[in-house]
Parts: structure tokens; C-alpha cells; sequence
């Protein structure tokens, strides 16, 4: 990322100040040295350094400084300067106790007022955070490093060369456990503002047949938590495990969008019924309470089912045409049939010749029932993930890895990042290793989705993600 303004003159009046006069002075002085030269110089650049560090500064700014768990929070990394130069992104902050949604965000340069003093203002990185338990949520550190360019005084062919390295102040957040005054019983911490709706694909269709029940949530907030929600599913009907699907508009705060679930399921016999309303409970941050809502009832016909002709009727059609054929299929099924009896009889001649009668008595055979578990052998991903070398490849198959560590230990199917690790943590009886699990996690999402890539001993992560599975895998 480059930065660029204009600010030399600036820059050589300082120079002129700092630099000019002491070499006008030196030349009065016949005692000078090559060590007193040398020691004006580091005066100088140590004049210029600070000059240049009081010209850049990073600032964080978060959305509020008290918010609740699970509830959302911005967090938006700025850098200023008033100097030219190149700025890289040395160090990302890093999160820990929270869930991070990177939003997107306009790379091009400002100008902005500070104090009276004109900045180019770039925007490093902006995140959501979702805290998943209550103290302190540090906004974490980043780093960029400005290498800037001054032409030298003495020598007009030569530059001085510095690079400032600019970290934000320490920022943190308060987080508060929700109150339990009017905590619905079906509440699972969702905070934000939504809506939800209903349907059915199809309100009339024959029993047996396949129909559609799509949930749709809509709103603001943590959606990537929203798990399907209960129905109540009235009698003569049956259902199927269903998909979820997400759209979600990241260039925003907070992150909005909807959450669909699509449950299939048929109905047994002929007649109506009724889906009742399905409730959806949750926090809303903006009115600092819980509120539950409810679609609306469907009512649901099933007609009489369809008759195995009727059923058949498009294969028989699709066949017809190939009827001539038939008469093979009939010849090859009478010629295997025939082989079988020959080869049946002749089988159970051989067996009667050798056949010794004997009264045998079973022994009846206790068998307790046993239960095996199984576990992936995480051993065969080592090698490939060890090999790669580009840094957001690497974290996405880390990432893959800890999410399939972490659903076989949690033997849960829940999708939802924030709800695999809530329940690791609830399961897990080795706090350090969660919290351990929950960094990397953190780590894999911010070198994944960070705008900018960053130097990272990718060996160093290769050793904990395999230590941290293999420890998770002996803990169940």
C-alpha cells in the first residue's frame, strides 16, 4: 500500500532548521572530528525521527465502548500522515474471545482535519467483532511501517532513508453478560433486529410426495449464529434433515442479510392440516430487551396419493419406444435363472455326500452392545498442509481442519462457527487448550480475509494447529 502527499517543502525547511545551521556552525570550529560529525548526524536523524512519528499516528474507533455478549461491535483501523512515503501493514491485530467478521471498505485515500492539520487518511482493516463471553474485549494492535525518503542536504545525489514504525494505543471494549429478567426459555443468544416469515412450496399436493417448509430470517446482527428453528410438526406428516443457506451484505455495520432453512416433508395420509407459528426469540440491542416473534399458521392439504400407475406412467413412456428390446432383457433372465437351478442341485448333491448327522446344541452367544466413535486420522492431512506455502491458502485448509476437529469432538452437524466453538468450550474441561483453539481460529479468519498480507512463520502455526487437534482428539 502506498501512501503519497505532498509535504517536502515542509520536510526541507525542517532540514534547513535542524540540519543547515549546525553545519555553518561546524565550519567555524577547527577542533572538529569525524566523531563529532558523527554524533551531529545521529542528533539529526533522531530530530527527523521524531518529527516523522509526530506526523503519522493510527487510530481505532469502535461503535460502542459497552455493548452485551454476542452483540456486535465495529471496530475500524485508520492511518494518518501528513509525511510522503510507502506505508506497509507490518502487524494485523488479533482478536481473542470473539467471533470477527471482516467488512469491506473503500481503499482509496482522504484527506481529512486533526487538530487544524491536514492528514491522507487510509483505512487498514474493519471488522466485526462478536464477544462469546463477558470482561474485557481488547481492539488489539496494528502496525504499519512508513519508509520515507528525504533528500540530504549536504549531498543533493543522496537521500536519508527512515522507516517509522506507528502502532495504535491500547483500545478495549466492555462486555457484559445479558440480563436474565424476561430471558425467553428458547433464547440461545442472538442479538440484534430481525424479522421472520413462512411458507410452503406447494399449500395443496398428494400425500407422500415431497413438499418444501422454507423459514426465512431476515435482520441485523449475528446471523451466522441463527440455528433452524423448532416447528412443531402436527401429526400425519414427516420430515427430513433440510439445508440453510445465508446472504449477507458484509459492506455495512452491522452485518445484515437473511438466513433460510428449507426443511422437506410429506404427509402420511390424505386430509388437512396445520403448521403451527414458529417462534424465534432474541436479544434487541437497540431497546435493551428480549422480544420473541412468530410467522404465521399454514394450513396444508394433502390429497389422495398418487396410485403406482400414475407413479410409473413416465418411465413406461420413456420405455416404449425401446419395447422391441424387451425380449432380450426376458432371454438373458431365463438363461441366469436356469444356470442358478443347475448350479443350486448340483451344489446340494455334493453336500448331502459329505454331510455327517449330528445333534448340535447353540450356545447361546452374550454380546454386549458396543459403541464405536469415529474419529478422522487427521495424520493423512499433515503432509499436504505442511507443503503449502501461500499464506491464505494455508489458514483456509488450517481453518477446515480445526471446523472438522471441532464438529467430530462436538458431535454436532451445526454450520454456524460461533456455535461450534460455544459448545467446545461448554464440553471441552481443558480451558487453556479452548482458549488456545479459539486464537488460532481467530488467527486462520484474520490472515484469510485480511486486506493486506502480512509476514507469518507459517511452520509455527503448522505445529500448534497439529498439536491442538491431536490434543482435542484425546480430550474425547
Amino acid at each position: 500500500m502506498k501512501f503519497y502527499c505532498v509535504n517536502f517543502l515542509l520536510i526541507y525547511f525542517f532540514i534547513a532548521a535542524f540540519v543547515v545551521l549546525p553545519a555553518k556552525q561546524s565550519i567555524a570550529q577547527p577542533s572538529s572530528s569525524i566523531n563529532s560529525t558523527q554524533n551531529e548526524n545521529e542528533v539529526i536523524n533522531n530530530k527527523i525521527e521524531d518529527f516523522l512519528k509526530r506526523s503519522m499516528f493510527i487510530k481505532v474507533s469502535v461503535s460502542s465502548n459497552k455493548i452485551f455478549v454476542g452483540e456486535p461491535v465495529l471496530a475500524s483501523y485508520k492511518f494518518y500522515t501528513s509525511v510522503s512515503g510507502q506505508a506497509i501493514v507490518r502487524k494485523q491485530p488479533e482478536f481473542s474471545g470473539c467471533s470477527v467478521t471482516e467488512l469491506s471498505f473503500d481503499e482509496t485515500p482522504q484527506t481529512e482535519a486533526v487538530n487544524g492539520h491536514d492528514y491522507t487518511s487510509f483505512i487498514v482493516r474493519k471488522v466485526q467483532l462478536t464477544p462469546v463471553e463477558a470482561g474485557s474485549l481488547s481492539m488489539g494492535t496494528a502496525t504499519v511501517s512508513n519508509h520515507i525518503e528525504i533528500p540530504d542536504n549536504d549531498n543533493a545525489f543522496l537521500t536519508r532513508k527512515y522507516d517509522i514504525p506507528i502502532s495504535n494505543t491500547p483500545v478495549s471494549v466492555e462486555v457484559a453478560d445479558l440480563p436474565d429478567k424476561n430471558k425467553p426459555d428458547d433464547f440461545y443468544g442472538i442479538i440484534g433486529s430481525f424479522t421472520i416469515s413462512a411458507s410452503v412450496a406447494d399449500k395443496k399436493i398428494a400425500a407422500g410426495e415431497n413438499d418444501h417448509l422454507i423459514i426465512t430470517i431476515k435482520g441485523s446482527g449475528n446471523l451466522d449464529a441463527i440455528s433452524k428453528p423448532v416447528v412443531m410438526w402436527p401429526k400425519g406428516t414427516e420430515h427430513f434433515d433440510g439445508s440453510d443457506s445465508q446472504h449477507i451484505d458484509q459492506t455495512i455495520f452491522p452485518v445484515s442479510g437473511d438466513r433460510i432453512f428449507d426443511i422437506p416433508f410429506i404427509g402420511k395420509k390424505e386430509g388437512e392440516v396445520t403448521l403451527p407459528a414458529i417462534k424465534f426469540s432474541y436479544f434487541n440491542n437497540t431497546i435493551k430487551d428480549y422480544q420473541t416473534i412468530s410467522t404465521d399458521s399454514i394450513g396444508v392439504t394433502f390429497t389422495k396419493a398418487l396410485s403406482k400407475k400414475n407413479e410409473f406412467v413416465n418411465v413406461v413412456n420413456y420405455d416404449i419406444s425401446n419395447r422391441k428390446y424387451l425380449w432380450i432383457v426376458a432371454a438373458i433372465a431365463v438363461i441366469a435363472g436356469f444356470i442358478g437351478f443347475i448350479s443350486y442341485k448340483k451344489n446340494k448333491i455334493q453336500l448331502q455326500k459329505h454331510q455327517v448327522t449330528q445333534t448340535v446344541t447353540p450356545v447361546p452367544v452374550f454380546e454386549p452392545e458396543v459403541k464405536f466413535k469415529f474419529k478422522t486420522d487427521f495424520s493423512r492431512y499433515w503432509n499436504d498442509i505442511e507443503s503449502i506455502t501461500d499464506s491464505r491458502l494455508f489458514f483456509a485448509e488450517a481453518k477446515e481442519l480445526l471446523m472438522m476437529a471441532i464438529t467430530e469432538f462436538t458431535e454436532t452437524t451445526h454450520h454456524s462457527e460461533l456455535f461450534l466453538l460455544a459448545k467446545m468450550k461448554k464440553k471441552l474441561n481443558d480451558e487453556t487448550l479452548y482458549k488456545k483453539i479459539f486464537s488460532l481460529n481467530e488467527i486462520c479468519n484474520e490472515k484469510i480475509y485480511a486486506p493486506f498480507e502480512t509476514e507469518t512463520n507459517l511452520h509455527f502455526y503448522f505445529n500448534e494447529v497439529k498439536h491442538s487437534i491431536e490434543a482435542l482428539q484425546k480430550e474425547d
